[in-house]
């Protein structure tokens, strides 16, 4: 950023006591005037003697100005040329020219010249008062900088003083505060070789050999001086501005609101403020953003006597903060994509940045992990870390990693797919790392989802086929009995067995198509589905016992099918009476003779009778029977596809069950019913009164 070079302005520009306009050592001045033509003569001398010493006429004096006319530049110039030779400080020369034949005399520019700058200003006729006054004051003003650098570095004290370029060259290039120079600058009294005066080469190399803005003001903000770089941006000539207020120079031309902020920045100068901020100022072809500040200037007494505006342009700057705020903003835009998480990493692994997504994942706060190993932060399990830490290697070796693990969440743990990969620079070094992931926790479900599906309706034809034997054999004994005996009465049973082959193929069809979600989800009255169930199951002897009352949220339809299959289940495998183990299949795969069907009971189930109870659990129900029971080994098995007990059992009947209660979200488990029986849990259920 651009700093003030206040060592100098202090320095160089600190005047003598106060007097008039707190300007003793300017207004003290001596003036001489070298003029041929008596009225122009006494002219200037009427506008000058009352604040100057005047000199008039005469050999060379030891003045601090001289004013000569273009009548007699030529016989004066060797004199005042060598008179500048002589004296180490800056003294300068007005020309006033009278007409046209002059042209060649002009302002020498001492960037593009060896030669000793002779002539510092041109005033052409007609004089305008003004203008001469200001331009003799503001030539003194530089008279008397230089005076003041040369004494600075002169000064004789017992410990040698060191000038402000001296200082300066101690500190190492810009810096931001308000008192820095670029380089420093012997100011010796000695010659420079080219005749030109030391003293003088430092003032031009302090105020105009230099890209900032600099320029002189009264504590009111009449412009004394300013240097040439400032008036060539805005293509303006020194008498263009000097003597006008700051404010009203061209320099402020874009709005009128900047003009009066100005002003007020003069204000706060002159009242002992330094002043800076960023304006945007007018120069001959466009604006330009200038780093701006108003330095005030004290005497010994401790009164502001000047006023010190400086600039440096920075409009390539602010460019480039704009184009870096803009790439800051693409990065952000894409580190902080809501469905990302991204961390950025050292080579070595160090997490440096992580995005508010990734953040969100675990329970900690960015502070907390900063500067840790990527392997040992939150979002890995302990079984993951050697993974992450080769994944980490690989990429600062320059390979982009892909990766699928589990991560660690506030929720638990999550599937994600990710990346780690290299940034590097121009020469192919890795400079950073990227960390991405994205949760594939849904993804992964769906699909575990699919392979679910798939396998359920790979089965539904042993399914359908395994809930639809009993009506088919049911339909079948009743046609055999109407062929026997030619009574319509059993087609009526056929009808029935028909309707219900019906409903299940419907229902069994709509569950494939959906998988294992159930929709139409109702209160139903439990006591009356499992009544209803009975008395459409084959049961035989057995008996029922109902301790249930009230509704549970299910759909009907899915219900009635998981209580048939287990009342099916209890009668069929239930019973301990050898017979009926040898018999059982008759009636799980059902008889095409209706007689066998109407005594299969006392074939199955020989003597014993098998109880089948339906009763309440704090968040669900309960089958149980008094059978066999399932042994504890077997438990975990008896919802698997396929598994049974019957030699030619299709064990598809458990699996129903469990399939209708996941559907339902529910869960469900085997255990031994008080009477040693098999019990059937299920819990999840929404039970209402």
């Amino acid at each position: 950023m651009f700093a003030l070079r206040t060592d100098l302005i202090d320095v160089s520009i600190r005047m003598t006591e106060a007097g008039h306009d707190g300007e003793a050592g300017v207004d003290d001045s001596t003036v001489q005037l070298l003029l041929a033509a008596d009225d122009r003569r006494t002219m200037v001398q009427a506008l000058l003697s009352d604040r100057y010493e005047l000199v008039i006429g005469g050999p060379v004096a030891d003045a601090d100005l001289f004013v000569v006319d273009s009548d007699r530049f030529s016989e004066y110039a060797p004199l005042l040329r060598e008179r500048t030779a002589d004296r180490p400080a800056f003294t300068p020369v007005i020309l006033l020219r009278r007409d046209s034949h002059t042209d060649d005399i002009a302002v020498a520019d001492p960037s593009e010249s060896d030669e000793p700058q002779l002539v510092n200003a041109v005033v052409d006729a007609p004089l305008d008062p003004d203008r001469l006054r200001r331009r003799v004051h503001s030539l003194l003003v530089r008279r008397h900088q230089s005076l003041t650098l040369l004494a600075d570095a002169t000064t004789g004290d017992e410990r040698p003083r060191q000038n402000p370029l001296e200082r300066a060259a101690e500190r190492p290039g810009r810096t931001d505060s308000d008192d820095t120079v670029d380089t420093a600058v012997d100011l010796s009294t000695d010659r420079d070789g080219t005749g030109r005066p030391v003293a003088d080469d430092r003032y031009e190399a302090i105020f105009n050999r230099t890209s900032q803005f600099t320029g002189l003001l009264e504590p009111d903000g009449m412009i004394l001086e300013a240097n040439d770089t400032a008036l060539a941006f805005a293509g303006l000539d020194r008498d263009d501005v000097v003597g006008r207020p700051f404010w009203e120079a061209d320099w402020f031309d874009r709005s009128a609101s900047l003009r009066e902020q100005t002003k007020r920045d003069v204000e706060r100068a002159a009242d002992g403020e330094f002043v800076r901020r960023t304006i945007e100022m007018q120069g001959t072809d466009d604006t330009a953003i200038i780093d701006f500040s108003i330095r005030p200037i004290r005497d010994d007494s401790g009164d502001v006597t000047l006023l010190v505006p400086e600039g440096r342009e920075i409009t390539s700057l602010k460019e480039r903060e704009r184009d870096l705020r803009r790439y800051q903003r693409r990065f952000e835009a894409v580190f902080e994509d809501p469905k990302t998480l991204v961390g950025l990493l050292e080579p070595d692994g160090t997490l440096v940045q992580a995005n508010e997504t990734a953040m969100a994942a675990i329970d900690t706060d960015l502070e907390s992990i900063v500067g840790e190993p990527f392997w040992d932060t939150p979002w890995w399990p302990d079984d993951a870390r050697a993974d992450v830490r080769e994944w980490t290697d690989r990429a600062a070796a320059g390979e982009y990693v892909d990766y699928e693990r589990d991560h660690v969440g506030t929720d638990g743990t999550f599937t994600a797919t990710g990346t780690i990969r290299p940034v590097t620079n121009a020469a192919g070094e890795v400079v950073s790392l990227i960390a991405s992931a994205h949760d594939i926790t849904e993804r992964k479900e769906r699909e575990r989802e699919l392979e679910r599906t798939n396998e359920q309706l790979e089965r539904f034809a042993s399914i359908v086929s395994h809930d639809l034997r009993n009506p088919l054999n049911v339909l079948a004994g009743w046609l055999e009995q109407a062929e026997a005996t030619g009574d319509p009465k059993p087609f009526e049973h056929c009808h029935e067995a028909v309707d219900r082959m019906d409903r299940l193929i419907d229902d069994l069809l709509t569950l494939a198509r959906q998988g294992e979600q159930v929709d139409a989800i109702d209160a139903v009255d439990l006591e009356r589905v499992v009544s209803d169930c009975w008395q459409s199951v084959e049961t035989g002897s057995a008996t029922l016992r109902t301790d249930v009352s009230g509704s549970i949220h299910a759909d009907e339809t899915r219900l009635r099918q998981l209580l048939e299959n287990l009342f099916r289940n209890a009668v069929e495998h239930g019973s301990t009476s050898p017979a009926s183990h040898a018999q059982q299949d008759a009636v799980e795969h059902g008889s095409t003779n209706p007689d066998s069907q109407a005594h299969q009971g006392d074939v199955e189930h020989g003597e014993s009778t098998v109880s089948v109870s339906v009763g309440p659990l704090e968040d669900g129900f309960y089958v149980a029977d008094d059978g066999a029971g399932i042994p504890t080994d077997e438990r975990e098995r008896v919802f698997e596809n396929g598994y049974s007990t019957a030699s030619d059992g299709t064990g598809f009947g458990l699996s129903i069950v469990a399939t209708i209660a996941e559907a339902h979200g529910w869960d469900v488990r085997v255990t031994e019913s008080p009477s040693g029986g098999a019990r059937f849990e299920f819990t999840g259920v929404t039970v209402t009164d």
